[in-house]
C-alpha cells in the first residue's frame, strides 16, 4: 500500500478509470460525438444538460411515440430534428450515437433497433429485463462493432472512483462484507458488484419481500405484496458476503465495504456521494511503553484510549469504538458548480415531461446531473480510443447483476425491474 492516501500508481485516488488504467487520455473528452435521444422525458433533459460539459458532444435528433409532443421536446432544447418514429431516429445519418431513455420494459427493443442501425448505444439503467435479453444485446453489438454501455452513472463520481482504488490498492485488505441500500435494486446491488467483481455469481442465501398489508417504510401501506425487500448475497469463492437492502421509504443510503485490515465508507447520498472515508488500523507508535518504562495503554472511560499513538487526521485512537479500524481519513469531493446551460435550455430549466419549467439560477445541483456529467464525458473519451465498454462499469458485470436481480425475483416470485 502506498504512503501516500492520495495517490494510487501515480494518479491522484479520484481518476477516472478509463483514464487511471491507461485505456484513454482526457482529451478525448473533445472526440465530435453526434448524439440521438430516444424518448421525450424528464431523465433524457437531464442528459442534454449533461452534455454542455463535454466540448465533442452535440444533440442532432429528438424521437417520441407523439410528434407533437417529440417538435415540443425539440424546440424546448433547440435540436434541430424531431421525429415520431425510434426507427426513423436510429437511421437518421447525422446520428452517431444513441441515447436511450425509454420505459425499462422497451429498452430491449430499442437497443435492438439502434444496434441493427449500426449506431453506438447507452441505454439507462436497468438495462433489461432479463440477463438472456442484456446478453443478446451485447452478442448483437459485438456483431454490429458498435459501442454499447448501460448507463451505470453512479459509477463515475470521484467519491466511487476513490473507494475502487483504495480497494484495488490493497487499504482495506481481503473484502469480507459490503452492506448496502437503496429502493432501486439495481443501485442497491452495484456495490457488490464493485466490491467482489462479476467472475463469481454468488449464492443468493436470502431474498425477502414485504407481506400482504405490512407498511412500507415511509408508512405507506402495501395493497399486496411489496417488491423484494432484502436479500443476501454469499460470495463462496471469496469468502464474504453481501448485505443489500431495497427499502421504500426512508433509508440510510450508505455503502460500507469492510475487509480484514480497514473499512470504506462511502456516504449518504451513495447513489451520487460526494465524501468517501477510510479507516484502516493503527498508525505505528512513537517508541515503545515498555522501553520507556510506562504501563501499558489503558481505557480511561472520559478519555478514550490513552497512550503514546500517533495522532490521526481526526485523532481517532482515542475513539475505542472504532475497534482495529482507527487510523480514519476523510474524503470530500463537492459536487461541481455547474455551468450555465448554453445549449437549448435556459439555466435551471427541467423538462418535467409535458413542458419545460423554467427558473433562475443555475442548473440543479442534485446527483444525475454530475453522474452524468461524468459518465458523458467517459463516454467521449472511451469512444475516442475505439474502447466498446467503459472499465467503470463493464458488460460482465451489467449482466451479472441481471443474473442476480433474475435469482431474487425467482425468489420473491417478480419479474422484471
Amino acid at each position: 500500500m502506498s504512503d501516500d492516501p492520495t495517490f494510487h500508481e501515480g494518479w491522484p485516488m479520484n481518476t477516472p478509470m478509463d483514464i487511471r488504467l491507461g485505456k484513454t487520455s482526457e482529451e478525448g473528452i473533445h472526440h465530435p460525438l453526434r448524439w440521438g435521444i430516444i424518448s421525450a422525458s424528464a431523465i433524457a433533459s437531464d442528459w442534454i444538460k449533461s452534455l454542455q460539459d463535454v466540448p465533442g458532444a452535440s444533440v442532432s435528433a429528438v424521437a417520441a411515440r407523439d410528434m407533437d409532443r417529440a417538435r415540443a421536446y425539440a424546440d424546448s432544447h433547440e435540436i434541430s430534428k424531431a421525429y415520431d418514429s425510434y426507427e426513423d431516429l436510429c437511421n437518421d445519418p447525422d446520428v452517431d450515437i444513441v441515447y436511450i431513455a425509454s420505459k425499462t420494459w422497451d429498452h430491449h427493443r430499442d437497443l435492438m433497433t439502434a444496434i441493427r442501425a449500426g449506431k453506438h448505444v447507452l441505454c439507462e439503467k436497468p438495462f433489461t429485463d432479463t440477463a438472456d435479453q442484456a446478453k443478446e444485446v451485447y452478442e448483437a453489438a459485438d456483431k454490429a462493432g458498435v459501442f454499447c454501455q448501460e448507463g451505470m452513472w453512479l459509477r463515475f463520481f470521484p467519491a466511487v472512483e476513490h473507494a475502487r482504488a483504495a480497494m484495488e490498492r490493497g487499504d482495506i485488505g481481503d473484502l469480507q462484507v459490503v452492506q448496502a441500500d437503496y429502493p432501486d435494486r439495481v443501485y442497491a446491488l452495484n456495490p457488490a458488484i464493485t466490491g467482489f467483481g462479476a467472475d463469481e455469481m454468488p449464492v443468493i442465501v436470502a431474498a425477502g419481500r414485504k407481506a400482504r398489508g405490512q407498511p412500507y417504510a415511509n408508512d405507506v401501506p402495501s395493497a399486496h405484496g411489496a417488491p423484494p425487500s432484502a436479500a443476501i448475497l454469499q460470495y463462496t469463492e471469496q469468502q464474504g458476503i453481501a448485505v443489500i437492502t431495497f427499502p421504500s421509504g426512508r433509508f440510510l443510503e450508505e455503502t460500507q465495504y469492510v475487509g480484514t485490515k480497514g473499512r470504506i465508507t462511502v456516504h449518504t447520498p451513495s447513489h451520487h456521494p460526494s465524501a468517501v472515508t477510510i479507516a484502516t488500523g493503527r498508525p505505528p507508535r512513537d517508541g515503545t511503553r515498555k522501553a520507556e518504562g510506562k504501563p501499558p495503554m489503558e481505557l480511561d472511560p472520559s478519555e478514550g484510549w490513552t497512550g503514546d499513538w500517533k495522532e490521526t487526521h481526526w485523532n481517532q485512537d482515542r475513539n475505542p469504538s472504532n475497534g482495529p479500524f482507527n487510523n480514519v481519513e476523510r474524503f470530500e469531493y463537492p459536487m461541481p458548480t455547474p455551468a450555465p446551460i448554453t445549449r437549448g435550455q435556459p439555466a435551471g430549466s427541467r423538462w418535467d415531461g409535458e413542458k419545460l419549467i423554467r427558473y433562475k439560477g443555475w442548473t440543479w445541483s442534485g446527483g444525475n446531473q454530475h453522474g452524468f456529467m461524468y459518465q458523458a464525458q467517459a463516454v467521449h473519451r472511451c469512444m475516442a480510443a475505439g474502447l466498446s465498454e467503459m472499465p467503470q462499469f463493464t458488460r460482465a458485470e451489467s449482466i451479472r447483476v441481471c443474473e442476480i436481480i433474475d435469482e431474487i425475483n425467482r425468489q420473491c416470485g417478480e419479474r422484471g425491474f
